[in-house]
């Protein structure tokens, strides 16, 4: 029998980042129809406007936000899977 082996932890990494960007592009595909417009709903946080600390001899700029929708989810679910598989 022969032994699996096991992938290392950046390609999950890679494979949940590919699904979130597949799930990006389902998102936009169908947020022009009624029907399927639930999908595109997203939920955005983070810090907008970004953090800036000027401290004269240097300035530190930090901020981000983390958009999520379900179209992002299933992609993410549907990658999951298909690495699994492999």
């Amino acid at each position: 029998m022969a032994r699996r082996t096991r992938n290392p932890w950046w390609v999950l990494f890679v494979v949940i980042l590919f699904g979130g960007l597949l799930g990006s592009v389902i998102a936009e595909a169908v947020v022009g129809y009624p029907v399927l417009g639930f999908l595109a709903r997203e939920v955005r946080a983070g810090v907008d406007p970004p953090l800036t600390l000027d401290l004269r001899i240097i300035s530190l700029t930090a901020g981000g936000i983390i958009r999520l929708n379900l179209a992002m989810l299933l992609g993410v679910v549907i990658a999951v899977w298909i690495y699994r598989l492999l």
